[in-house]
């Protein structure tokens, strides 16, 4: 039951926030405030303070104005309290994360009557190495000592000098924290890895500037606030380190997943491996090189000679593995060339993730290589340790300095190559859900390669396992976790348990009133290519609407490459195409052309269909080229519908009509963002009319005004 003191808080704040701010109560939100309240009160614990029920999990679907991060901070934050848990806050993207630091949680502070403190987490790789910097500094000068004295212009490695010297400078004097996002200027990403750690990297208090690491400052300021604010990757990176490690442990947070829709998705790609075989190659000369640098500066170290010697005759065996593997999968994947502007590179999937016996084998063997190498990886890891602690009689601080972050680069590697080959050779267990493996074709330059790629079909295990079962509580949220009007699909994903609470919550938007949603005459069946492309090229210029903004969905680059190609002259000085710039600067572009009173027209791919708010007549006009099908050649998607058939189940209903119900709930979601917005939204697909999944689509939108012809 829900204490009267924290109902009255609840109540409290939810009230003084509403009259400071002179707004009126949405039903939504006063229902998702009741819901998050209802299930975090409904858990029990022991005297260490766990939860032993099946309780504290809330999974609610907020329409687009609801006002989300009000509803669930003043409902978890005084649960959260009473618990003595701190609430963590998760987020997708980097633009709702800092909306939430930055916006909404000063606002609810300001004008709630609640008192809290909250920070910012961010993962290790978004902070400066002070150590690392030193390095690159270092070799960067030893490199401009050779370019000659009398050029005009600075060069790449000047201007990346003169970069350096400034953030030193700057950190230095206090006034850059060390954050790469609140550097000034965009700092090119391989400069930056230069200049950053990974975990293997770190020696954390063994290293000299521990006490001025960016990094761990920041960790700091959050250890004893009331609300962290995370992303879904530093949250999964913490959970597959055992939870704690970065953030307050599972069992000592209440999590709030906000944009919840895109959590099972980020947790495959945190459980997926991949390893290029020519890329591998390359990687053991390198280390072979850098091991013999390492083996001759530090001279002293005698009892890394083995761990060398052993390396060295490891490595040959890999190498000679690797080349039978390459002769191997070039023979039995067979890439066709592809055709120009075509959207994804040569495949090829091994039916129900199994592995041909004679290429298991290789990689079976590859799995034990590299798990020796790894062995020795972790005795020169703990000599260099040892070194800087001015433990190890054979290697001292300055050389160890020197050498353990490369080391450290190194072992990282390794271990991605370990776990791409022990995912080829292991058989997946009778009854688990199973991998996906596949092939894929790729070049660097000229030179082809073939990478080996592994992921789970289905994350739901693993985040029953590692976040639902340990967590104290948790609530995931956003507008669109239901998929044809039910959360089956979401389940199924993620691994949410069945007790959990499961509510919709409606938007406060006048849809029917302020939004139509039209399937235009004459619109052809996009399961034509060639004739549908024709028709859009037809009726883009009239309906991209000539006095404000709109927007052009497509789900396919060839496509929206070929429209773009034949439109008229006139129509595309008003448009911004992606890929011609950033997401960030076409939009930066398109609210310039609309301020000055010109219309503007955005065309993108699905990255547009989510995450841009363009309100007023920024955005009038939504136009979806087709029906957002998955394409049927993702080799998970495939993996998985083969899973579900095996089954007895429908792939097609299951999975591929869900999740265009979602897509298109998405991408229709763009139009109306503020209470005072209106406009047309246009599907250029007539399969939505003529085909009998076609009402179920339909259903799954908001209660848009319908114009079907």
């Amino acid at each position: 039951m829900l204490a009267d003191e924290i109902k009255a808080e609840i109540q409290s704040s939810y009230s003084e926030f509403l009259r400071n701010k002179s707004l009126r109560p949405r039903y939504g939100q006063k229902l998702m405030i009741a819901t998050v309240a209802r299930a975090l009160s409904s858990i029990e614990v022991n005297d260490k303070q766990l939860r032993i029920n099946e309780a504290g999990i809330a999974v609610v679907e907020a329409g687009t104005g609801t006002g989300k991060t009000v509803a669930y901070v003043l409902a978890s934050l005084p649960m959260a309290r009473a618990f003595n848990k701190t609430l963590v806050i998760s987020t997708a993207t980097i633009t709702l994360q800092n909306q939430i630091i930055e916006k909404d949680l000063p606002d609810i502070l300001k004008h709630s009557g609640l008192q809290f403190s909250f920070g910012l987490a961010k993962g290790r790789g978004r902070y400066l190495c002070l150590t690392k910097l030193e390095n690159a500094m270092q070799a960067q000068a030893g490199v401009l000592a050779t370019l000659p004295l009398f050029e005009d212009r600075l060069t790449e490695d000047q201007k990346a000098q003169q970069l350096m010297e400034k953030m030193l400078q700057q950190y230095a004097v206090m006034e850059w924290s060390g954050d790469r996002d609140e550097w000034p200027e965009s700092i090119d990403d391989n400069l930056w890895h230069h200049l950053t750690a990974t975990h293997r990297e770190c020696s954390n208090r063994r290293c000299p500037q521990f006490k001025n690491c960016a990094y761990f400052k920041a960790r700091q300021a959050i250890e004893d606030v009331d609300i962290v604010v995370a992303n879904h990757d530093l949250v999964l990176a913490d959970l597959a380190l055992g939870g704690g490690a970065v953030l307050p442990a599972p069992q000592d947070s209440v999590y709030v997943f906000d944009e919840g829709h895109h959590l099972a998705d980020k947790a495959l790609g945190h459980f997926s491996a991949s390893t290029d075989i020519k890329g591998c190659l390359q990687w053991l000369d390198q280390w072979r090189k850098t091991m013999r640098r390492i083996e001759k500066e530090l001279v002293q170290a005698e009892s890394l000679r083995k761990v060398y010697g052993q390396a060295e005759q490891y490595m040959s065996e890999a190498e000679a593995r690797l080349k039978d593997l390459w002769l191997v999968v070039v023979q039995i994947a067979s890439f066709a060339e592809l055709k120009s502007g075509q959207d994804d590179v040569p495949i090829y999937r091994f039916v129900d993730g199994k592995i041909p016996d004679h290429i298991k084998d290789l990689t079976a063997a590859l799995q034990i290589i590299f798990s020796s190498l790894l062995a020795g990886f972790e005795r020169i890891n703990k000599a260099l340790k040892d070194g800087l602690a001015g433990e190890n009689n054979e290697i001292n601080k300055e050389e160890a300095e020197r050498w353990f972050s490369i080391v450290g680069n190194y072992h990282q590697r390794c271990e991605a190559h370990f776990a791409l080959f022990r995912s080829f050779s292991m058989d997946d267990v009778e009854g688990a859900v199973p991998y996906a493996r596949w092939l894929e074709q790729r070049f660097v330059g000229n030179q082809e390669d073939v990478r080996l790629q592994s992921s789970p079909i289905l994350a739901s295990r693993t985040l029953e396992r590692e976040l639902w079962q340990p967590a104290f509580a948790a609530i995931v949220t956003s507008a669109t976790l239901t998929a044809a009007n039910k959360f089956d699909r979401l389940r199924m994903q993620s691994g949410l348990p069945d007790w959990a609470t499961y509510e919709k919550v409606p938007s406060p938007f006048r849809y029917a009133e302020v939004a139509r949603f039209v399937v235009p005459a004459n619109c052809p069946d996009a399961s034509h290519p060639a004739n549908h492309t024709r028709a859009i090229v037809e009726l883009l210029p009239e309906l991209i609407h000539r006095q404000s903004g709109s927007l052009v969905l497509f789900s396919s680059r060839r496509q929206m490459n070929e429209v773009v190609e034949r439109l008229p002259v006139d129509m595309l000085e008003i448009c911004h195409i992606q890929d011609k710039a950033s997401r960030s600067e076409l939009i930066r572009r398109h609210k310039e052309r609309i301020d000055e009173d010109r219309p503007s027209c955005l065309i993108g791919l699905a990255s547009f269909a989510e995450g841009v708010d363009l309100p007023g007549k920024y955005l009038e006009t939504v136009i979806i080229a087709k029906l957002p099908f998955a394409t049927p050649d993702d080799p998970i998607d495939a993996a998985l519908a083969e899973w579900i058939e095996k089954r007895g189940g429908n792939p097609f209903m299951q999975i591929t009509l869900p999740d265009a119900c979602l897509k298109l709930v998405q991408a229709s979601g763009r139009l109306i963002r503020t209470e005072a917005d209106k406009g047309d939204i246009y599907l250029l697909d007539n399969r939505v009319l003529t085909k009998r999944y076609g009402k179920l689509l339909l259903d799954s939108l908001p209660p848009f005004r319908l114009q079907l012809n």
